[in-house]
């Protein structure tokens, strides 16, 4: 049945199971929007008529006050009657008069329009342009001023061969005649914070950057700043008096480039030739933000290039029409190759591996858990790293590969206990052996005590594995309840369905900072960090959910307490094991749980160990341990790429970049594990790794936050490192 939805006063159409945002974004409406996935809020509105199905919880995110008034996220809200909601779009139309026109270039036009009303805007957004007597024809410009006293608002038009606006705007006689500005719109807009920040301008494309370095620099702003500005020839640059006043004016240090693309004839330029892309890499700093705006060319080529070099935090405005302005896929090649799905099936080949070492019994168990060790270490020695970036056209394969794990982690664990069960529970042996003439029932007698320790290793291994990072991709889909709850099955078999909350909710905001408690501080070992990680993080997921329910008015103690809820999945599972097989089997489904719990922790501390973040500031690549090796991350959905998946929690394991100048992890992930596992060996290994990470990656707050971490270190080797103990470091700025 087709709904309707009222955004102030639009009515619009919407399509079944179609979000309130899909419906306004795909008929124009410039509704507010960020993650999409319902991660960061941006999109909230208040339902002031009918009713929403909402995908994934709320509580979490908004706040008591918003709750009670009946505000939801857009992203993730399906209409199930018609609908009324209000929120601000912010842009609205001005009628105005052309009081200024200027050549700036051969080829560009400045054009200034006294409006008969104020239009508040950020410094960066861009406005539809309409000018009297071109009636129908509407274009997309950034103002490229802040906003003015005198309410004026100024744009720089450049020609496009056959573009009837900007053929009158550079040809015609404008002044006095009627104009109007709808707006404004778009997300293009300088960030607060301090971090060094990397802009990129090609030809028009200048005007929001100057309008953004214009409005820092009054604000007082003192970040370290590049500009490269992009042009063919000399006679293209233009604003360059202006920019000179802006870096007068800066606070910090601001560098200016301009690049010449077609400057091989001109012996009088002595600047930086050849594409602005050519350039950026140069002047990088750790821990930049990035702004393009220009010519989708050069845009998409700078974010590909950013994006390889680790930078997380890039905006950028694509010079189109507004119509045409849906961002360009990203320049990956289609998979054409089965290969690309069948590498991820790897993650269960290692599954059904081990479960046939677990009925195999005796020397086979030890000999699989010294296989598996063997796959991964050497595995990732020898076969390199995967940075590969494919693009999938069937995602629901992937999705598929992710739901498999529930059923075959069910399997591997039934399996092991069965191995320590008198009884032959469901006839089990039997059933193996009229199928395949395998004496499984002869095969479990003759495992000793030995093999079922390696048999609690592998297994515990395995729930890590097999149930433990599907869960955390699965756990991030907020949105999808069927994935929720295979993702939440998955951890309770390792006693951890506070993960679901703790790690989206938690980890995710806090992560690199001594607020969260998966990140290791520098020194700690990985035994200790197992312990308290693990109570850390459960009491904070109880916090997290109890103030949940606390916002939506409910009991802690009731059904509808996740956490509980959680909690009670992993105590079926126990009496499953214990009506298999009595205390025994019990206690040994118990120990595997914990094991496969212990080794999250243990990956949660090889993350993100000795790593510092102002938690104010955003999550960059460089705040998490990467790698990239091919076997750890076929089989283990890349995961291994965790350097992208903290800055971007929301995209989908089979899109995550290879990031390789992130921060590195000394090995493949099982290698890394069992470094963590001989702490002389790890803080030897990792104490030049963290050096590195403070002279290459971390900001200048970084630093300091890193010296006061190395002085509690306890490590002498971190102690020793300069400005350690003086409090925060001192760094000369760039000129």
């Amino acid at each position: 049945m087709k709904t309707h939805l009222t955004i102030n006063d639009e009515r619009i159409d919407v399509r079944p199971r179609e979000t309130l945002l899909s419906a306004a974004l795909r008929q124009g409406i410039d509704f507010p929007s960020g993650c999409r996935v319902g991660g960061c809020g941006a999109c909230k509105c208040k339902v002031v008529e009918g009713e929403v199905k909402e995908l994934t919880e709320t509580g979490y995110l908004l706040t008591a006050e918003e709750l009670e008034e009946g505000y939801v996220l857009a992203c993730q809200s399906v209409p199930k009657t018609d609908v009324r909601v209000e929120v601000e779009l912010g842009a609205r139309g001005v009628s105005g008069v052309v009081a200024a026109q200027q050549k700036v270039t051969h080829d560009i036009t400045r054009l200034e329009v006294e409006l008969d009303a104020p239009l508040d805007f950020r410094p960066g957004q861009f406005a539809s342009l309409s000018l009297e007597g071109l009636e129908g024809v509407v274009r997309s410009y950034s103002f490229a001023e802040p906003p003015r006293a005198d309410g004026r608002v100024a744009f720089y038009v450049r020609r496009v061969p056959g573009g009837r606006f900007s053929t009158v705007v550079n040809d015609e006689d404008l002044v006095g005649r009627r104009a109007r500005v709808d707006g404004p719109s778009g997300d293009f807009w300088l960030r607060p914070g301090d971090a060094p920040v990397i802009l990129a301008a090609g030809g028009s494309g200048l005007a929001p950057i100057l309008a953004m370095l214009d409005a820092a620099a009054d604000a007082g702003v003192s970040r370290s700043v590049t500009l490269l500005f992009g042009a063919r020839e000399a006679r293209d640059l233009y604003a360059l008096d202006r920019i000179e006043a802006i870096a007068a004016r800066w606070k910090g240090a601001f560098t200016f480039v301009p690049v010449l693309s077609e400057a091989e004839g001109d012996d009088a330029w002595d600047g930086a030739r050849g594409l602005v892309t050519e350039h950026l890499a140069a002047h990088l700093e750790p821990g930049a933000h990035a702004y393009l705006c220009g010519p989708p060319k050069m845009v998409d080529a700078a974010r590909a290039l950013l994006e390889a070099h680790g930078v997380a935090d890039v905006r950028f405005d694509r010079f189109t029409t507004q119509a045409d302005a849906a961002p360009p896929e990203a320049p990956r090649r289609p998979v054409l190759d089965v290969l690309h799905y069948l590498k991820f099936f790897s993650f269960h080949l290692v599954g059904l591996f081990s479960a046939a070492t677990l009925l195999a019994g005796g020397h086979y168990v030890t000999a699989g858990l010294l296989g598996v060790l063997a796959l991964y270490v050497l595995g990732d020695a020898l076969f390199g790293d995967d940075d590969s970036t494919p693009r999938f056209r069937y995602p629901q394969i992937l999705t598929a590969q992710l739901w498999l794990a529930l059923p075959l982690l069910a399997l591997i664990v039934f399996v092991s206990v069965w191995s320590v069960c008198d009884a032959d529970v469901l006839g089990f042996g039997a059933l193996v052996q009229r199928l395949t003439g395998f004496d499984a029932l002869a095969a479990r007698a003759a495992t000793g005590f030995g093999h079922h320790v390696s048999g609690v290793i592998i297994t515990g291994l395995m729930i890590g594995m097999v149930g433990t990072i599907p869960a955390h991709e699965l756990t991030h889909r907020t949105w999808d309840r069927v994935s929720m709850l295979i993702g939440r099955w998955l951890l309770a078999f390792s006693f951890d369905t506070g993960f679901a909350i703790e790690h989206v909710y938690g980890h995710h905001r806090y992560v690199s900072t001594t607020e969260d408690p998966a990140t290791a501080p520098r020194g700690r070992n990985v035994y200790a960090h197992v312990l308290l990680s693990t109570v850390r993080g459960n009491v904070s997921a109880w916090r997290i959910e109890a103030e949940r329910l606390a916002k939506k008015r409910l009991p802690v103690w009731s059904r509808h307490n996740a956490f509980v809820r959680g909690h009670l999945m992993s105590v079926a599972l126990v009496i499953l094991a214990s009506a298999m097989g009595g205390p025994v089997a019990a206690g040994y489904f118990a120990l595997c749980a914990l094991w496969g719990k212990a080794l999250l922790e243990i990956v949660n501390y090889m993350e993100h160990y000795g790593m510092v973040r102002n938690p104010s500031l955003p999550v960059q690549p460089r705040h998490s341990w990467n790698s990239n090796r091919r076997v750890s991350s076929w089989s283990m959905f890349n995961l291994t790429r965790h350097s992208h998946h903290h800055a971007h929690g929301e995209v989908p394991y089979q899109d995550l970049r290879p990031y390789p100048d992130a921060p590195m992890m000394i090995g493949g992930y099982l290698t890394t594990i069992l470094v963590t596992l001989i702490p002389p060996l790890w803080h030897h290994l990792m104490v030049p790794k963290l050096v590195a990470w403070d002279r290459d990656h971390a900001s200048e707050e970084e630093r300091g936050l890193a010296a006061e971490a190395n002085a509690r270190s306890g490590l002498v080797a971190l102690e020793r490192q300069p400005g350690t103990g003086s409090g925060h470091l001192s760094f000369a700025r760039r000129e």
